[in-house]
């Protein structure tokens, strides 16, 4: 039996490679040996970790949401003005994604077989009752309400931003066979020339019209 406490730098290693043996295989393909063997470890101090496959499972998304969260909610909750919030949003979210190219695969294998346990965790860590109390609804909200940008539904607004800056990432390959040199391909400034254009097509379609020339 295993007393030692639990080890932080252990615990995201099978974090991390946990993720990549389910976006492989999926939940049901996926074996906890397997996870074991790819993480360096024994398959005894893996379950000491994480008990079942299914904890495990739920706590890939625990760790996603509350590393990517921090810094996100930090921002929100500043006082920066509307254009400067929407700009680093979109630079931070591209960020999380682009160096954990995982995740939005990930999720995504998630929500193609319903996506029940992502729906239950991101319930117990935001602890969501109202989303008019969200940072980001507010936000829109505010900017309506000062002239700052059209009168929507924000809602619509946050789906669309977040699309943006994910899709790329989900759709790479394909993205990369048929727009994309690769003889002449950056990533990193690609990256960093895709965070300027999905600012610009957002906050420049959101500006009242005569305002964005």
């Amino acid at each position: 039996m295993v007393n030692n406490p639990k080890d932080s730098n252990t615990e995201e290693k099978i974090l991390h490679t946990a993720m990549e043996v389910f976006v492989e295989k999926g939940l049901l393909g996926a074996r906890m040996q397997e996870i074991a063997d790819r993480a360096g470890i024994n398959k005894a101090l893996l379950h000491y970790y994480f008990r079942t496959k299914e904890r495990l499972y739920s706590h890939i998304f625990q760790f996603i949401l509350k590393k990517s969260a921090g810094d996100i909610i930090e921002l929100l909750n500043s006082n920066l003005p509307f254009e400067d919030l929407l700009k680093n949003f979109i630079s931070k979210y591209i960020d999380i994604v682009h160096k954990n190219h995982r995740i939005p695969l990930f999720i995504m294998k998630e929500l193609s077989s319903g996506g029940n346990t992502v729906k239950e965790v991101v319930k117990n860590v935001f602890n969501i009752k109202n989303t008019e109390e969200l940072p980001a609804i507010r936000i829109f909200k505010n900017a309506m309400e000062e002239g700052r940008i059209v009168t929507m539904d924000p809602r619509q607004i946050i789906i669309t931003v977040i699309g943006a800056c994910l899709f790329y990432f989900i759709g790479e390959p394909i993205i990369r066979t048929i727009l994309i040199d690769e003889n002449n391909f950056d990533r990193d400034q690609f990256i960093k020339e895709r965070k300027k254009a999905v600012f610009d097509i957002v906050y420049y379609g959101l500006v009242p019209r005569g305002e964005n020339k």
